[in-house]
């Protein structure tokens, strides 16, 4: 009779750890387990348990998939439906929304600054229209400038005083 029915022919396939882990350690005894056991009570993992995490994370299944990318697939369109493509693609819709979002910000920055710029020219040509206007309001309104006006102008009967102003003084009336 069979001792070992649980191990699989020569001819079977199966998966064992590398290192030797699966060398019938399933059929030891309990007493044999027991003291392969560490100290803190829990049972030992198999090197593959421990390892398969890291694995996993490091196999990727794509690898050969993807290093096959060729000027045909491309502009074939065939590359659209490869599977690391598809895994990639809200990765992918995220990169072109912040894209987006940067070239309108900046759109709207270069023509807040062409706006700025078109001011402060404006703001400049206001200050000197103001700055032309008060020197010609002074210039005109300049005493001799007004009695010269005032000579030329035929129909003014207005003319220069030839005494000094004086101070007319009102007497106080007493309340009674």
């Amino acid at each position: 009779m069979k001792e070992n029915d649980d191990r699989p022919a020569e001819n079977e396939t199966a998966d064992y750890a590398p290192g030797g882990a699966a060398d019938g350690a399933e059929n030891r005894s309990a007493a044999e387990a027991v003291d392969d056991a560490p100290a803190d009570g829990q049972p030992e993992k198999p090197e593959e348990e421990t390892l398969s995490p890291l694995k996993a994370f490091t196999e990727t299944e794509s690898v050969e998939e993807g290093t096959n990318v060729s000027l045909r697939e491309i502009l074939g369109g065939d590359i659209l439906t490869a599977d690391w493509l598809r895994r990639q693609m809200g990765l992918i819709v995220l990169c072109v929304f912040f894209a987006i979002i940067y070239i309108t910000n900046r759109y709207s920055a270069e023509q807040e600054l062409i706006e700025i710029e078109r001011l402060k020219t404006e703001l400049t040509e206001v200050k000197y229209r103001a700055l032309t206007r008060s020197s010609e309001l002074t210039v005109k309104t300049r005493q001799s400038q007004v009695e010269q006006s005032l000579r030329t102008t035929p129909d003014s009967v207005l003319q220069a005083p030839k005494a000094p102003p004086f101070l007319i003084k009102k007497p106080k009336v007493e309340e009674e």
